[in-house]
Parts: C-alpha cells; sequence; structure tokens
C-alpha cells in the first residue's frame, strides 16, 4: 500500500509540475485553422512545418531584403510546428499568446523559449524580446513601428530574454534556450513576443548604416527569428522544472579535411571593419582543434571584398581580415609557420556586384587546409 501511494504522490507532483507552465500549446503542436492559443497581432508571422509544409505565410522569401529565398530553416526539434518572424530597428512583427490564467501580483516567472537564426545574410542578435499585457490585441496585418499600428510610439517596457551559454543567438543549426525574470504586477493574460523598440539596435542600426538609406518597398533592412517551446513559470517553481528533452540531433560532421577550404562570411566582421565577431569563432576553435590533430595540415588564408568603396581600401580591408583571421589562430596555438595570408580585395568576385546578395557573397575570408610540402 505504502509503494502505491508514493508512486502515486510521485506521479501527481510529476503532473503539477508539467501544468505550472501558463501558456497553452507550448509546443505549438494544436492546430485549429491558425496555431491554438496564439495569434499574429503584428504583420504577418509566419509558421513553418516540417517536409518545407508551410501552412501560412511561408518563411523563405523577404520582400524588404531582395528578390531571392534568403530565410529557410536547418532543424525543427520540439514537435513538427514553430512561429518565425521578421523585424528590423523600427518595427517587428508580434506574436501573441493567452496565458491560462493570469498572473499574480509581486510574483516572479522564469520566462524562457527557444530560438534559431533562420536567415544567411544578416549578422546575429543578441537578446529576444517579451512583455506582457491584461487586455489581448486585436488581430493586424498593421506593423508595430509603422503608422497605424496601436502600440507605435508607446514607450513599452520588455523583458530581454538571453542565453546563459552565448550572448550572440547566431546558430541556424541548433536551437538555443533564452530566458528572463519577469515580476507580474498583476492581471496580466497575454504574452507578446517580438522585438521591441530599442531592442538589439546596435545589431539592427548596423544594417542600414545610413538613416536615409531603404531597399525595396521603401522599407528597412532587417532580419528574421524563428521561435518554439515557449514557457511561463512561476520562479518558485523552476527549481523542479525538468528541461524539455530534445530528440537526438543528427551528429554534425566537421567539414574540415585537408583540400577542404572554409568560408568565413562578411557576417562574421562588423560592416567596412576586421574585427572578427563572435559568430565566427566556433568554427575558428574548431579549425584550430583540427589543426592541433593533423600536423600535416597548413593553411591559406585570402579576404575578398566586393566592389563598394575604392580598389586601394577594398585590398587593405580584404587584407587586415585576412590577417585577423591568421592572429586569431595564432592565439590558438596554431604556428605561425602553417599559416598565411592575402588579401585580394575585390579582383576575385564569386558573383557579380549587381545586388546587395551577391555583394554578401563577395564579401568573405576563404580558408583553404592544405597538405605541407614533403608530407
Amino acid at each position: 500500500m505504502k509503494t502505491i501511494l508514493l508512486y502515486f504522490l510521485f506521479g501527481l507532483s510529476i503532473g503539477q509540475v508539467k501544468a505550472q507552465n501558463l501558456v497553452g500549446n507550448p509546443s505549438l503542436e494544436e492546430i485549429k485553422d491558425y496555431v491554438a492559443g496564439f495569434r499574429g497581432v503584428s504583420g504577418t508571422p509566419d509558421i513553418a512545418a516540417k517536409e518545407d509544409k508551410i501552412i501560412q505565410y511561408p518563411p523563405y522569401y523577404n520582400a524588404y531584403q531582395s528578390d531571392s529565398p534568403t530565410r529557410y530553416l536547418t532543424n525543427i526539434q520540439f514537435g513538427d510546428i514553430c512561429f518565425c518572424q521578421w523585424f528590423s530597428s523600427e518595427s517587428s512583427e508580434l506574436m501573441q499568446a493567452k496565458l491560462k490564467k493570469p498572473l499574480k501580483k509581486n510574483t516572479s516567472y522564469m520566462v524562457s523559449l527557444y530560438t534559431i537564426r533562420a536567415t544567411e545574410l544578416e549578422p546575429p542578435i543578441r537578446e529576444i524580446t517579451v512583455t506582457f499585457t491584461r487586455k489581448p490585441l486585436p488581430e493586424s496585418r498593421k506593423v508595430y513601428g509603422e503608422q497605424d499600428h496601436i502600440l507605435t510610439g508607446q514607450g513599452i517596457p520588455y523583458l530581454p530574454l538571453t542565453s546563459a551559454a552565448s550572448p550572440s543567438l547566431a546558430s541556424r543549426e541548433s536551437w538555443t534556450k533564452v530566458t528572463g525574470v519577469y515580476k507580474a504586477k498583476g492581471g496580466e493574460k497575454y504574452l507578446l513576443i517580438g522585438n521591441f523598440s530599442g531592442a538589439n539596435r546596435l545589431e539592427l542600426e548596423a544594417l542600414n548604416p545610413d538613416s536615409a538609406q531603404v531597399t525595396k518597398y521603401n522599407k528597412l533592412k532587417g532580419t528574421y527569428y524563428c521561435y518554439d517551446n515557449i514557457s511561463v513559470i512561476p520562479a518558485a517553481g523552476t527549481g523542479n522544472q525538468p528541461e524539455p528533452a530534445l530528440p537526438a540531433a543528427k551528429p554534425v560532421l566537421p567539414p574540415f579535411a585537408i583540400g577542404s577550404t572554409i568560408t568565413l562570411k562578411d557576417l562574421n566582421f562588423k560592416t567596412g571593419e576586421f574585427q572578427i565577431l563572435e559568430a565566427a569563432f566556433p568554427t575558428l576553435n574548431s579549425l584550430a582543434a583540427f589543426l592541433k590533430t593533423k600536423p600535416e595540415a597548413v593553411i591559406a588564408i585570402q579576404g575578398y571584398t566586393d566592389n563598394v568603396g575604392t580598389e586601394e581600401a577594398n585590398l587593405i580591408l580584404s587584407l587586415q581580415r585576412a590577417q585577423a583571421v591568421m592572429d586569431y589562430l595564432q592565439q590558438k596555438g596554431v604556428a605561425a609557420e602553417r599559416i598565411t595570408s592575402e588579401g585580394f580585395g575585390e579582383t576575385m568576385p564569386k558573383a557579380d556586384n549587381l545586388t546587395i546578395e551577391n555583394r554578401a557573397v563577395n564579401r568573405r575570408v576563404e580558408i583553404k587546409i592544405l597538405r605541407k610540402k614533403g608530407t
């Protein structure tokens, strides 16, 4: 009898822990015309599914950026459904989630979700932002930050969700958990997810260095992230909250081999500069580790630019970027005699320089892994 009672109490406690999440349909799997419990309240947040099935607004075309599909998901881990949003330094799509019950005044809540970067060209951001409201916003395709949206011009206090594992949300291959703690004012019934005014400002403004610069349809350039497995839990109960189980991911084989070439795209550097961004660190760290196991390997680092600017300035920048990569690898223990670096400026493009996308392709650093002569 005692054993049965213990099993009953254990099962009851587990059920209570799972029930603590105030977000209904947190993995977005329940569909009723739209994702149950969610609605787009700014723009057209995209709903994406496995096997290229798109329920609404396919996340493959960014009219604000180009005529070519530059956005896609590499994987969906928490079931088969996730949602994705576009945003810039001045505007954002927003998704609203209805909570199971109102938040209690002065109670702290742990807010978390998983995110993945779904764009190739734009640099990564550092935070996902959310806010809570007592009343629901009406469904609207008008965009927050632009004219006529109900929230435009309001100073919205937001909660930044960040990753304890990385200061930059750069991964396109694996989902990253971001978290934050919210102290409730009391009565909040709705969670809003988007990029609120002031969030990620440095990263997003870097996409538009000239405030007067606009792109197709007179829109600012922006970026694109996807979200899943959303959670709002009383902070007092998070100690016993189990991490959601991640399905076994297929191992990603390292791209390093003698005879191969690794390309660092322009997004791994600040615009017009040669300092390496943190987004490139994992690749370079893995390359350094690979070289330590392959004493017969040497590398040739080659920098390239697009044709924006003078030939002389582009040649200098390409050389500086190649040199920066060489310096980084030396700091990681790769001997200087195993590395050469060159800059070719704009003289060897991989594509014409007629579009934004092609110029992004041409701005790159290539690392060629070669076999040392005589080995």
